[in-house]
Formats: C-alpha cells, structure tokens, sequence
C-alpha cells in the first residue's frame, strides 16, 4: 500500500465512501481544495481505499495535525502515517496530533 495526496477530481468518491461519519465528510472538502496548509491523503490496498488522511499545518504555531479515517479502526498505516508526518514537517510543523 502507498499513500498518495487525493486530487478534486477523488472527491465524489472519498465523501461516498466515508459516508457514514458527517463530520469527517464536512471537512474532507475544505482540506482537498488547493491550499498550502491543508492536504488529503489516501491509501490503497489494490484498487479499494483503506484509509483517508486530513493534514493541516498551523505555520505561525508550528503545529500540525492528521485526521486518519479508517473503517477497520483495528488496523495500523505506519506508511500513512510517516509520509504524513514527511508532509508536515515539510510545511514547518515541529509538532503534530494524531486524531
């Protein structure tokens, strides 16, 4: 499995597969837009997603946090996770909260 940053045009198909939590899908939209401090990542396992990821960055506060949406909560992406935590850092974020 590799993450890769989402694109506007995999938006129809993220909010339609994380459609049973709202409030994951209120903000889904508001962080795919193309922006400097927000990013969407997923996770594929083949051609079925695994995993959504919400990235923000905070500069002024050098903060950061990512918003992991998984359907099996028992599962673990480390791969997620470190090219998250690769992006963060990148924008300037020294520390970070995993939600």
């Amino acid at each position: 499995m590799k993450p890769v940053f989402a694109t506007k045009e995999d938006l129809q198909s993220l909010l339609d597969w994380c459609k049973d939590a709202p409030e994951y899908q209120k903000s889904l939209s508001t962080y795919i837009e193309d922006r400097d401090d927000t990013a969407v990542v997923i996770l594929k396992d083949g051609t079925e997603l695994a995993a959504i990821g919400l990235l923000k960055v905070m500069t002024t506060e050098k903060t950061g946090s990512i918003w992991l949406y998984t359907k099996n909560p028992k599962q673990n992406h480390p791969e997620m996770m470190q090219f998250s935590l690769k992006w963060l850092r990148q924008k300037g974020a020294k520390d970070y909260t995993v939600v």
